[in-house]
């Protein structure tokens, strides 16, 4: 019983206002002194987990990031966006989903996606006629793009837990990625034709212009990307090439980065830095305790002795993480859950790059679905939306969501392919 005790003690601290590594942390050394193991293992752990050179890559990418869109990349993205589809009927709505795929090749995280086309596009899609509800909807379902495209912060923590190739899972998250954001242009348009009339005309001069200004920053994934699956460099080292490649663009080319928002940004993504690696840290031991309780295992008998289908038994797994998505933030959901079915998706034999990218994606689901909602609220916040009309214009944008899941899980080449192109 340690195991579902430990997991319940964690949640009760998370639900009574502790921060998640802190709630982790004591829950792990409470199961120590229950366990009677000498509590000098938690630091043995948590040292451990984080002293591994593919980790260095979480300050890297993000302060690249923050970089970029302090030094107005997310303005020119959405700008070349615009450019592409703001000449149709419902534009709009297409181009906050385009500017998400375009963003998340920069930022890696679905708050900043939210935040930096959010609060650029919302208020203009309510000028343009689009219902607020709508507008707040189809950017918090959008946002959920950014941790699945690389770079992805998400990808780098799962990497740190499971000790699967962060580099790989990078390239896994390419074709999902893209596949979720056609799916969500194409119910963002059905939708919102009907909205507003198109905000533009199509221009080839406009379009050149608007690329132009942004292709710098559309060389960011290029960069990832084929340094990866050509063997150039590993995730970390790609880091390293794409925080100097930002700081040139953003400082030397563009000039919209000043020296106090240099300050600023540094100081940002230190403090974002250090949380996530206590987390992984705190996660670590954590994780280690419910192995020591055999927690994992008796998760895969208990799934197991539903159904030994491994199709059926994926299916199980997404509508379990699909309920915890809703009541638990994303990170602390995946530190929860990846220690337990990571040994699962082991025994059943599934590819360990696609179970980790249907993890991922069921459970960012829940980053736009109530009761937890956290980009929904945030989107909402952003427009002066009530949450009431934001959830129900998010319905049609759930289930897109969960279909394109759905594929990805039943179709494990739609994740693996391009990883197998690496030399």
């Amino acid at each position: 019983m340690t195991g579902p005790l430990l997991l319940l003690a964690f949640l009760i601290l998370v639900i009574a206002g502790v921060r998640i590594a802190y709630a982790m942390g004591i829950t792990a050394i409470a199961a120590l002194l229950l366990l009677d193991i000498p509590t000098s293992a938690f630091l043995t752990r948590s040292v451990a987990s984080v002293n591994t050179f593919s980790l260095l890559a979480i300050p890297f990418f993000v302060i690249a990031g923050d970089l970029l869109t302090a030094g107005g990349i997310s303005r020119r993205i959405i700008r070349l966006a615009e450019s592409f589809f703001g000449w149709m009927r419902g534009g709009l709505g297409v181009v906050n989903v385009g500017s998400s795929v375009l963003f998340a090749g920069v930022s890696g995280s679905a708050a900043a996606d939210t935040a930096a086309v959010g609060g650029v596009l919302i208020p203009e899609m309510k000028r343009a006629g689009y219902r607020p509800g709508f507008a707040v909807a189809v950017t918090a379902a959008s946002s959920t793009i950014g941790p699945i495209i690389p770079p992805s912060l998400l990808m780098i923590i799962y990497g740190g837990i499971t000790g699967v190739s962060i580099g790989s899972l990078f390239l896994a998250g390419i074709i999902p990625g893209l596949f979720l954001g056609i799916t969500l242009m194409l119910m963002a348009w059905w939708i919102g034709r009907k909205q507003a009339p198109a905000v533009t005309s199509l221009s080839m001069r406009n379009i050149w212009i608007a690329t132009r200004q942004g292709i710098l920053g559309l060389v960011i994934p290029v960069i990832i990307i084929g340094g990866i699956l050509f063997g150039f460099f590993t995730a970390t080292e790609a880091g390293v090439i794409v925080l100097a490649y930002s700081f040139i663009v953003a400082k030397l080319i563009y000039r919209d980065l000043t020296n106090r928002e240099f300050v600023a940004v540094m100081i940002r993504s230190a403090v974002l830095s250090g949380v996530l690696m206590l987390i992984v840290a705190m996660a670590a031991s954590f994780a280690w305790v419910l192995a020591y309780a055999n927690t994992p295992q008796a998760m895969v008998d208990v799934l197991t002795s539903l159904s030994d289908d491994p199709t059926i038994v994926m299916l199980l797994v997404v509508m379990l993480l699909l309920l915890v998505g809703m009541f638990v933030e994303t990170i602390a959901a995946m530190i929860i859950t990846v220690p337990v079915l990571f040994p699962l998706g082991e025994a059943m034999g599934y590819n360990p790059l696609h179970f980790a990218l249907v993890v991922m994606m069921t459970l960012l689901i829940g980053t736009v679905t109530p009761p937890l909602g956290v980009l929904l609220y945030v989107a909402a916040g952003i427009g002066k939306v009530p949450v009431g009309k934001a959830i129900k214009e998010s319905i049609p944008f759930v289930v897109v969501m969960i279909a394109t899941v759905l594929v990805v899980a039943l179709i494990p080449a739609v994740a693996t392919w391009l990883p197998s192109l690496q030399q």
